[in-house]
């Protein structure tokens, strides 16, 4: 009937199918836009470094690091992209949100590390060349990154690319750890209802048994042992 038009799209959303659609378009447009964004970033950067009163320790420096923000930002599209296509290649299954959260877990760890490798690598060569603080070249950075306060040595350089390279590894472990937990949880509660199943049904009742007939005197109705001649209460012969 026309008036259930609405059946198609529930029964798409309860599969999954439109969810995952509409997911793996997001990850796409954050890939296109991250890029962009990218590019933007380092213009304004290039814009900074390049004025008339930073020195050429500091232009070169921020150069260097831009490059290297800007290659992990094209990196960071390509996460985007590829993980798109893991969820959009995700099956039908009886859940339809736990795969793709895990999916997304996994996405945010790899930019985040992503970042973080880049700014670890591109702020200790900034400390090196430039001597001076690399959070300095992007404001904001700071806040969603993490920051140390290191002396601007060769170093202090070291220790500021152990330091933020060892916190993008962890949060990527973390997030992965996320990922994996709620995809375990998942295939818990599948084993666990495949294991309960449904209730047997009750056997049948047995069948009763037969009685058993007893012989009985027919003068006066004893019963009598199997084989008797002749009955025990009144005498009377039993024939055979």
């Amino acid at each position: 009937m026309s008036v259930f038009f609405f059946y198609p799209i529930l029964r798409a959303l309860s599969n999954g199918r439109i969810i995952r659609a509409s997911v793996s378009i997001g990850l796409r447009v954050l890939a296109v836009v991250s890029v962009l964004g990218g590019g933007y970033l380092l213009v304004e950067l290039l814009k900074v470094i390049f004025q008339p009163q930073v020195p050429t320790e500091a232009a070169a420096g921020g150069l260097l690091f831009g490059i290297i923000f800007f290659a992990a930002v094209l990196a960071v599209g390509q996460i985007y992209w590829y993980r798109a296509d893991s969820v959009r290649e995700l099956e039908d299954s009886p859940f339809t949100a736990i795969p793709i959260v895990s999916i997304l877990f996994r996405t945010a760890g790899e930019v985040y590390a992503t970042l973080g490798a880049s700014i670890a690598v591109g702020g200790c060569l900034f400390i090196w060349i430039a001597r001076a603080y690399p959070y300095a070249l992007m404001r904001g950075l700071g806040d969603v990154m993490p920051s140390t306060s290191t002396n601007l040595t060769f170093l202090g350089g070291l220790a500021f690319l152990g330091y933020v390279g060892l916190i993008s590894f962890l949060v990527l472990i973390f997030f992965y750890f996320l990922a994996e937990s709620i995809v375990v949880m998942a295939d818990i509660a599948v084993h666990v209802r495949l294991l309960v199943g449904p209730a047997p049904a009750s056997a049948p009742p047995a069948p009763a048994a037969a009685p058993v007939a007893v012989a009985r005197c027919p003068r006066c109705s004893a019963v009598l042992e199997p084989d008797t001649r002749f009955c025990s209460t009144c005498g009377n012969p039993i024939g055979a």
